[in-house]
């Protein structure tokens, strides 16, 4: 009997494809890093059930940051087109739902507005990244 081998293939995945989930890794530890200075390290649970508006909009922003990268990973492993689809229509959902709570926050406080400011400008990067990489992964078969 054969050994069963740990490897696991993976498709071929190309250096842009690479960049953008990298990328959307990048967002993600940029949101919680300003998250945990602007909160004080509370978690993502206790901003979630706070009474604070500026502690549930970061809660958010770090909650679509943390599902790009995975909505990236099943656009570019799955043959399924319907799942394909709908992954990348989640990822620009995210992208527009960090962007406008960006903009939210900016206006509620001072103490908020430079690190949204590049939180805001690191997703606008993303955006555009994720504009080429979509062209490519829809025309896949």
């Amino acid at each position: 009997m054969a050994k069963a081998s740990n490897y696991i293939s993976k498709p071929e995945i190309s250096t842009k494809d690479t960049s953008l989930y990298n990328k959307a890794l990048d967002i993600y530890t940029l949101s919680r890093s300003i998250t945990s200075h602007l909160t004080d390290n509370k978690t993502v649970k206790t901003l979630y059930t706070s009474d604070n508006e500026s502690e549930n909009t970061l809660e958010e922003i770090v909650v679509s940051a943390v599902t790009l990268p995975s909505k990236i990973a099943i656009a570019q492993t799955t043959k399924n087109i319907r799942l394909r689809l709908d992954s990348t229509n989640s990822i620009i959902h995210h992208i527009d739902k960090i962007r406008a709570n960006c903009q939210k926050l900016r206006k509620i406080s001072k103490r908020n507005r430079d690190h949204m400011r590049v939180l805001s400008s690191e997703v606008l990067k993303f955006k555009k990244m994720y504009r080429q990489w979509n062209i490519a992964i829809t025309q896949q078969n």
